[in-house]
């Protein structure tokens, strides 16, 4: 620390955020209420004084927070009860609301104090609350917040997406310097169909062009969670995806299918790696052969059930090789039946391209891409064992393993 850094432990004076905040309190609170970060203890006191609200937990990591609060409380008459504790950690239960006015702004350089500034950015707090704030609301219980322009919307956004949590944006206030916006929280419907049917500790793992992917874990193991994305226009993909999966693990094919409910299905996690990165990584070549082997294998198979799953000409993100070397192909939404599919085709155009192709080579894999090119245009015409022969010996040589 220099001899210019500034320390201060101030306790939060209501501002326009407070009032802006206390209105939806006097709204929206009931039943059992947290007020975390209470300062003043503002919040606490408003929902205190409404018929709707059982009881109040003021909580606050400043003693000397608490101590205003409690003061104030009881002059107004507002039956609360005080907490010292840094965001939930020495919070218990469930509650019906809960209710932050978090520090929300940028660090200054030099300066610190913990009662207005929510980190670096200004939005780290916010992230912690909201990443840890679900398992202290009751299923059907709501939480009110209120953070600034300054603060990164976008981050606050993100941060309720990843826990799957869904919003409501309340009010915004226009300042001369900021905008402030008030949100009303709840679990999802997703997030509670998850955790009615046993999913635990759901977290964003990653969204695509039409699916959001949730982490979680199920009877002992981590599982992954599709969901289709609010802002795709796709219709019932994931229910497609969700029928073909069952007929194609019976085949071997796809990541195994443990459990689905409306809009969603949860599947066994693959821990390794996508196609591209595999390849380029591992040192061993036999390794790459196999993964290869697998995968045409796997495009025969879905060519003789004649389905197209259409996304062989690009599988980078499609194709995952597990930490055993076993190939799972992902993301079936788009699959469908067709009575010329063309998975095994597109994945000779894919292994014939400059970056598979040189990659491969790098590995003592030698495609000839046109005899592949040319074997996979026989293959078009007549999808029979001996055109894929063909196919395999352009790719691996005349050892079919």
């Amino acid at each position: 620390m220099t001899s210019s850094s500034i320390i201060t432990q101030s306790v939060y004076s209501p501002a326009e955020d407070s009032y802006l905040l206390a209105a939806a309190v006097e709204q929206y609170a009931h039943g059992k209420v947290l007020d975390m970060g209470t300062g003043r203890g503002l919040q606490a006191i408003t929902a205190a004084k409404k018929r709707e609200v059982k009881s109040v937990v003021a909580a606050d990591v400043s003693e000397d927070a608490l101590k205003h609060a409690a003061a104030t409380a009881k002059k107004e008459n507002a039956k609360i009860k005080t907490l010292k504790s840094n965001l939930f950690s020495n919070v218990r239960g469930k509650f019906d609301t809960i209710i932050f006015n978090p520090p929300y702004l940028p660090e200054d350089k030099g300066i610190k104090d913990d009662a207005i500034y929510g980190g670096r950015h200004g939005y780290e707090t916010l992230q912690r609350f909201i990443g840890s704030c679900r398992e202290f609301l009751k299923d059907s219980g709501i939480i009110l917040i209120v953070f600034s322009s300054r603060t990164n919307r976008q981050k606050v956004d993100e941060a309720i997406e990843r826990s799957c949590l869904e919003f409501e944006e309340l009010e915004q206030k226009h300042l001369f310097f900021e905008t402030l916006h008030t949100y009303l929280i709840r679990k999802s419907q997703l997030l509670l169909q998850l955790q009615q049917k046993g999913i635990k500790g759901i977290a964003l793992f990653e969204k695509g062009n039409r699916g959001v992917l949730y982490k979680g874990s199920y009877r002992g193991k981590t599982v992954v969670v599709k969901a289709k994305r609010k802002e795709s226009a796709a219709v019932a993909t994931i229910e497609n995806e969700t029928n073909w999966l069952k007929k194609l693990n019976k085949e071997g094919i796809g990541p195994k299918l443990l459990i689905a409910g409306k809009g969603w299905f949860a599947y066994e996690f693959v821990d390794g790696g996508f196609i591209t990165d595999f390849i380029g990584t591992c040192k061993d070549a036999a390794k790459v052969k196999d993964a290869t082997i697998q995968m045409l294998q796997q495009c025969r198979k879905l060519d003789e059930m004649g389905v197209n799953k259409e996304e062989m000409l690009r599988p980078q993100k499609h194709v995952l090789i597990g930490k055993s070397g076993k190939v799972t192909m992902l993301d079936f939404e788009r699959c469908r039946k067709t009575q010329k599919p063309k998975n095994v085709t597109q994945l000779c155009q894919f292994l014939a391209g400059n970056y598979a192709n040189s990659m491969l080579r790098q590995k003592e894999i030698n495609i000839n891409r046109e005899e592949l090119l040319a074997a996979a245009q026989q293959y078009k015409h007549s999808q029979n064992e001996e055109n894929f022969k063909k196919i395999w010996i352009a790719v691996l040589g005349a050892d079919r393993k």
